[in-house]
């Protein structure tokens, strides 16, 4: 399973996200989970904040939808190809795409009318899910993150590992690449469980040029997860990798993943 980092369209980094999807065809992703914030979505804000911006033919959800439209369609080809039936591609509801709700106390004729249709056909291939709902994979939890408590902390996965310590948990919003797993005992036999969030997608100069997300981007890393689930006697077991978007000497991203260099 391929796990983006908050991509943000229309201020995605296109660079870092042709590097992802190599990754993703190279390591043969049967599944896809877009964990959230897949939209920057500022024009559906009520926040007052300076990233609430207006540019001219940006930010627009017409902008939004053709920013995304082939990076989707390249993610629906990669796993359709990999997998012998239909499915296998889930969004979640981050915190921007639930500020359509705001528009919609405004405007009660579109409560019947949920953020996703805004893009038309976008999403047609997935399973989109509700801003309140977090996704199962055996024994990994899957969620956005705006809900975790603890996950905005300075050490937002131990922090997240604290609060919920029976869990394995994956999550975005924080932009962050954090990780924390601690094992205890229970009857005798130990057992480990995790918490994982897994940076971004946002175009990076824009993210610390922005006079509101600057101060906080500089501890943001872009990146995504390659989680790969087994089954192992009775269990199903799985492992997370972190992948992180570098640069080379020239700016160029790149990332190593499963031993293998992908540009």
């Amino acid at each position: 399973m391929l796990i983006p980092g908050d991509i943000h369209f229309d201020k995605q980094d296109d660079a870092a996200l042709e590097v992802m999807l190599n990754v993703a065809a190279g390591r043969g992703v049967n599944c896809a989970t877009l964990v959230g914030d897949t939209f920057e979505s500022a024009g559906m804000s009520r926040h007052g904040r300076p990233m609430r911006k207006f540019r001219f033919g940006a930010g627009t959800i017409k902008a939004e939808e053709r920013a995304a439209r082939p990076y989707l369609d390249a993610l629906v080809k990669i796993v359709t190809e990999n997998r012998d039936r239909a499915g296998g591609l889930c969004v979640l509801t981050g915190n921007h795409e639930h500020w359509w709700t705001g528009v919609q106390d405004d405007y009660p004729g579109l409560v019947d009318t949920p953020w996703f249709e805004l893009y038309g056909d976008l999403f047609d291939d997935w399973h989109v899910y509700a801003e309140h709902t977090a996704l199962k994979f055996g024994p990994l939890l899957v969620c956005h993150g705006h809900r975790l408590r603890g996950s905005l902390a300075k050490y937002s996965a131990a922090s997240v590992l604290a609060n919920y310590p029976g869990q394995n948990t994956l999550y975005g919003h924080t932009h962050r690449v954090d990780s924390c797993t601690l094992p205890t005992y229970k009857y005798g036999e130990q057992v480990r469980h995790g918490a994982w969030t897994i940076g971004h997608m946002r175009d990076i100069e824009d993210s610390i040029t922005d006079s509101f997300l600057g101060p906080h981007a500089e501890k943001h890393i872009q990146g995504f997860a390659i989680v790969s689930f087994h089954k192992v006697g009775p269990d199903i077991r799985f492992n997370v990798e972190q992948v992180t978007i570098d640069r080379d000497n020239k700016g160029r991203p790149y990332a190593i993943c499963g031993g293998q260099l992908y540009k």
